[in-house]
């Protein structure tokens, strides 16, 4: 959760976050720094009381996140975030052009690295970010987005839906997730 500008709690811990090193500081938990690139908070239910903060988050982020550098160019932590920006702007916050264009190579990156490897939630997610971009982003390239998102998860919802619903992976977190996260 965002409680200032710039001072976030995630898992029961509260840091500033003022300068670039702190978006991958040494010796913060990966997890609770994961939380913080995911960008949860622009649609928590109270979120438009904090709209400029978070506009400035975005742009900050932006700056001091380089493509291919630390945490928030992970695969799975640029998935929430892809979905979380498309989102927010969905329901009525403009993207600036710098976001938008932030959020197309954002994508590009994850279309470029999806996590076949792991599979599960992860791919899941991946699959979830790619068709939100397809339908967000207009041409030919949103629409190999769409595409790709859209196989992926064809493949694997029998795989990971077992025939009483439940979760493969059998955790209730993740069955939650795919329930009230649905792309």
């Amino acid at each position: 959760m965002q409680l200032s500008p710039t001072r976030f709690r995630f898992l029961n811990a509260e840091r500033e976050v003022l300068t670039q090193a702190d978006w991958n500081a040494a010796g913060v938990d990966k997890l609770w720094l994961y939380n913080l690139h995911y960008f949860d908070d622009l649609n928590a239910a109270d979120a438009g009381a904090r709209s400029a903060w978070h506009r400035a988050s975005i742009e900050k982020w932006i700056a001091e996140n380089p493509p291919d550098t630390g945490n928030g160019w992970e695969p799975y932590t640029l998935s929430l975030r892809i979905v979380n920006w498309i989102k927010w702007a969905l329901a009525g916050n403009a993207l600036t052009p710098t976001a938008l264009h932030s959020l197309a190579v954002q994508c590009r990156y994850l279309s470029r690295r999806l996590e076949y490897h792991l599979l599960g939630n992860h791919l899941f997610a991946n699959a979830k970010a790619l068709v939100f971009a397809g339908l967000f982003f207009e041409g030919p390239e949103a629409d190999a987005w769409l595409r790709t998102g859209l196989d992926i998860l064809r493949r694997e919802v029998p795989e990971q839906v077992l025939p009483d619903g439940g979760h493969f992976e059998r955790s209730p977190m993740y069955l939650l997730l795919r329930s009230r996260k649905k792309p």
